[in-house]
This record gives C-alpha cells, structure tokens and sequence, in this order.
C-alpha cells in the first residue's frame, strides 16, 4: 500500500485528520512497529580515515548486530578503552611503545562506533596505558544492523519499507490512536484495531526470525 492509500483508509474512520497528522502519525506506528518487531535488517558501509576513532551512527540504527572491517569480522569490546583519544604524539606526552597487531574490536560511546586496533606494548599517556589505539589506516567499516524503516515523506506515492503484508496494519495503529481523541473517543473500536495491529505486530516478529533482509545497502558520508 502506497502512503496515499494508508491515509485514505485512515481518513474512512477520521474524517477530520489531515494528512500532515496522519503522515506524522504513520512515522510513529511505524518506528514501533520496527522497534518491536525488529524486522528491519540494514547495511551500512563507511570508509575510515586513517587516525580517526569515532563515526557518528545513522539515527535509524536500532541496534549493531555484526561490524566487518575490510570484510572482516571484528570483536565487540565489553568496556570501552581507558584511552579515549584519536591520535599520539611523544612531544606531547603520548607514547605507543609497541606495534599494531592487526586485530581490531569495536564499541560505542556516546551513539558513536568506535574502531580500535589492540598494540603490543600498549599506548601510554600520563603513565596510563592501553592496550588499543585507533586505525592507523585507511579501512572500511560495514554494519549490520537493525534499523527503523525509512520515514514517509511529502510524497503520497512513496511505499514503505516494510513487506507489503504489514503496512496496512500502520493505518490500524493510527485508526486505534485517533478513537481515543476527543469528540472520536471510543474505547471498543479503539481496542479493535488494536487488536488488529498487535496481530500485525506477532506475524512481523515471526517474519524477522526467518532473517528477512531490507534489500539495498545505504551508504552516508558519515554514519
């Protein structure tokens, strides 16, 4: 169901919402839906700069499931590096007194991945030291994740991310929500729709344990 049709059917129980509301309000039953069900599996690739600890993560990712650096899966750190810092230099102060390893792990900190490489001998600063430092080259980074769907926009053509056989249950969410407005308010047909989208909800869970995969891989300047 293209979004046109969504509102449409929307607007047969809710006469008076305007499309900007409905629109907004699809975006919300939308987010839970993927939140709940986790069926929106994404990639995401990114080319390192060399030095460079931290990359910013695209606000749909709703959580990492696997990081391959140069196509290689890399190991999640549990804590995060007593170092927090993307360069050394001895002149002031930071030493690396030993040699990459090539064995790298990543974390997050403050909604940011970092990339480290773990170092024989460690990384000193202040007579503190680490056994990690950033990458000391070029790489690339690729996620996968689970990541909300993409937002509807202004174009009522636009169809969502999701397999054909949940969108309609975004309209019952919103149908559910508006009977619990004002001069609409109906606690019955409230509890029907949803009824009607938790349904929705139960089959998309099952769908995301059969590994579905959103297909096509998003690739931002910085993520």
């Amino acid at each position: 169901m293209k979004q046109k049709e969504l509102i449409e059917l929307v607007q047969q129980h809710h006469p008076n919402m305007g499309n900007v509301e409905i629109r907004a309000r699809l975006n919300r039953a939308q987010n839970d839906f993927c939140a709940r069900t986790e069926l929106i599996k994404k990639t995401y690739t990114q080319s390192t700069t060399a030095g460079k600890r931290y990359y910013a993560l695209d606000n749909d990712i709703l959580k990492i499931l696997k990081v391959q650096l140069d196509d290689i899966y890399i190991s999640r750190l549990v804590h995060e590096p007593v170092i927090d810092d993307d360069e050394f230099d001895g002149a002031t102060g930071r030493t690396d007194s030993g040699s990459g390893s090539n064995e790298y792990y990543w974390y997050i900190s403050n909604d940011r991945i970092g990339i480290v490489e773990k170092v024989s001998g460690g990384l000193t600063i202040n007579n503190i030291t680490s056994n990690y430092i950033s990458v000391n080259s070029a790489k690339e980074i690729r996620l996968y994740t689970i990541s909300q769907a993409t937002d509807f926009g202004t174009t009522l053509t636009q169809e969502s991310d999701l397999p054909v056989q949940f969108r309609e249950g975004l309209a019952h969410r919103v149908i559910a929500d508006g009977y619990l407005k004002g001069e609409s308010l109906n606690p019955e047909l409230h509890n029907l729709f949803m009824q009607k989208y938790q349904v929705t909800v139960k089959e998309g869970k099952k769908q995301a344990r059969s590994n579905y995969q959103y297909t096509g891989t998003i690739t931002p300047t910085d993520f």
